[in-house]
């Protein structure tokens, strides 16, 4: 279980410049998600950066400035191993070029989320972790339907529905856009935790600055993002779509 921070703005910033008066809060969650933490950026390519330590103990967050990046704090779950393989974010081809993929969240592992990953793409995974297996099987879909991520979510929710997943939550940098995806089981989500755990939200400020979030992470308000939706923010304009996933 993990928390996830996007921006997308006119002009380049830091992490911690697009988290404005939030950083230090965000650090602060990071002593609960403390198991490792990672940044993806992409002005010229996607670059990214990961940590398998706690942010907390990090000098800074501040190893890149962008138009555009999701960052990400770790939880891990099922005692899948903390080791950078298993750091997010993890940064894969897709049949658009490459992609950058944050997830909060757990699917199980097994024969039926296995069957959606392309076997070239499952031989190449770098750790065992159900975020990049279920990254890959979105890749394997988007290869079959000529590369629409919103097509490859939809079949996605369809094929994995009767698993017992708590969510899919999910930040995802490509060269031409940054998607939000919000797609969760609150009932499923980690013992002690409160019922918005999962939500998510955004807002764009007078700067032109958008950023979006997972609970907890910012204290201003913003905009709910509907549970089974995606917002596609065009990082060429700024303007900012909403597809539905159900």
């Amino acid at each position: 279980m993990c928390r996830l921070f996007a921006w997308h703005s006119p002009v380049p910033i830091t992490p911690v410049g697009a988290l404005a008066s939030d950083g230090a809060a965000f650090v602060e969650l990071s002593h609960l998600h403390k198991d490792g933490w990672g940044l993806a950026w992409g002005d010229h390519g996607i670059k990214s950066y990961r940590d398998e330590h706690p942010a907390f103990d990090a000098p800074t967050l501040d190893v890149a400035s962008s138009t555009d990046g999701i960052l990400h704090l770790r939880w891990a779950t099922e005692a899948i191993p903390v080791c950078i393989p298993n750091t997010h974010p993890f940064v894969k081809s897709g049949p658009n070029g490459e992609m950058a993929f944050i997830h909060n969240g757990g699917i199980p592992r097994g024969e039926r989320l296995r069957a959606l990953i392309d076997n070239d793409l499952y031989s190449a995974l770098e750790g065992e972790g159900d975020s990049e297996q279920y990254f890959a099987a979105i890749i394997s879909l988007m290869r079959k339907n000529g590369g629409s991520l919103v097509e490859a979510y939809r079949t996605f929710l369809h094929d994995v529905h009767e698993l017992k997943y708590s969510s899919l939550n999910a930040f995802i940098l490509t060269s031409e856009s940054i998607f939000i995806v919000c797609a969760n089981r609150k009932e499923n989500r980690p013992s002690g935790q409160p019922e918005d755990y999962y939500e998510l939200a955004w807002r764009k400020d007078e700067a032109g600055i958008f950023t979006a979030w997972s609970s907890y992470v910012r204290k201003e308000a913003g905009t709910r993002i509907e549970n089974y939706s995606m917002l596609e923010i065009n990082r060429a304009t700024g303007e900012i779509a909403s597809h539905s996933l159900s």
